[in-house]
């Protein structure tokens, strides 16, 4: 029910790629967002890639070349891959009435996208919301099944809030600090394996800057900790009152101190839960009931519902003003 370190990393990076002002005769170039890099040939394939449009120009295009090499296909809008680090030239035969040709031609230059990487366990990968609901006796769809990512997790959330944005989602449900993230051919593991294919680390790395609490699934709509519910079996209501004070308050204390001693940016999600949990009318938490209707299984049980995701991942943008 409790979350283990490490819980997250998240980054930002600039937004698309504007074109010059006199943008009526020029390609406009955006960014095909999100990639996910998960593996060395993702980044290898898709670390400069564009789209780039003429449709403002005209739908009627003849012919694409780069560096005079013609690409195959007459779509007035193309996914390039952008290969040199000067850029290459890009050009596009247009076809105009009475059979007349114009050329636009320039230089297209890549932008270095900006890396984000998810690591840790089911919290992070959105355990508890298959991107397809089970229905009609069709199983529920996940992103990645064995570690159930979803892209209604907040890591995949904030990285289609950011424009040309890269994401490493390695978040696996079932993972633990010492078993599938430190461990020999873990999360870190598959992360340095990544940086070596990039030949750089991810430029923001929030394993060790950024820190959510630990979400607190025992409170009601007044704010206390409450079980009548049912959804926590026979543990009674002063153990889950001892829990609370004993484990989950000190626990985030101990995340808010280590954050201020080593720099970290603490994201504080206390209040997005405080009124909020299982028992709650309005409750954030996925229930046994909701997990086996939803996904076919109880895993997705205790877990951040999509409304938490959403709320979650709005929190880390405002706090890291993304």
């Amino acid at each position: 029910m409790l979350i283990n370190l490490p819980k997250m990393l998240v980054l930002s990076w600039n937004n698309m790629i504007f074109p010059p002002s006199d943008s009526s005769q020029h390609f406009r170039i955006s960014t095909v967002s999100p990639s996910l890099w998960m593996t060395s040939s993702d980044i290898n394939a898709n670390y400069r890639t564009l789209n780039l449009s003429i449709c403002h120009v005209s739908i009627q295009v003849a012919t694409w070349r780069i560096d005079d090499v013609i690409v195959d296909g007459t779509s007035c809008s193309r996914i390039l891959k952008i290969d040199k680090p000067g850029g290459q030239r890009v050009t596009v035969d247009i076809l105009k009435a009475h059979g007349e040709i114009q050329r636009i031609s320039e230089v297209v230059k890549a932008e270095r996208k900006f890396w984000m990487v998810a690591i840790g366990d089911s919290f992070s990968s959105g355990q508890g919301n298959p991107d397809m609901e089970m229905e009609n006796g069709k199983k529920a769809e996940w992103m990645d099944e064995p570690c159930y990512r979803s892209t209604k997790a907040f890591p995949y959330l904030i990285s289609r809030h950011t424009p040309n944005s890269a994401l490493s989602f390695l978040s696996c449900s079932g993972s633990t600090v010492e078993n599938s993230i430190i461990s020999k051919n873990g999360q870190l593991e598959h992360l340095q394996r990544l940086i070596t294919a990039h030949g750089a680390p991810p430029d923001l790395l929030f394993l060790t800057i950024v820190l959510l609490d630990y979400y607190d699934v025992t409170k009601n709509d007044k704010g206390e900790v409450d079980g009548s519910c049912g959804a926590f079996g026979q543990v009674s209501l002063p153990n889950l009152q001892l829990a609370d004070r004993k484990i989950l308050q000190r626990l985030n204390s101990l995340l808010r101190r280590k954050a201020v001693e080593h720099r970290w940016i603490t994201v504080d999600t206390t209040d997005i839960f405080r009124t909020r949990g299982i028992c709650s009318s309005r409750s954030l938490i996925r229930s046994r009931n909701e997990s086996l209707l939803l996904q076919g299984n109880e895993y997705g049980s205790f877990h951040p519902n999509e409304e938490a995701h959403r709320l979650i991942a709005e929190r880390i943008v405002k706090t890291l003003e993304l």
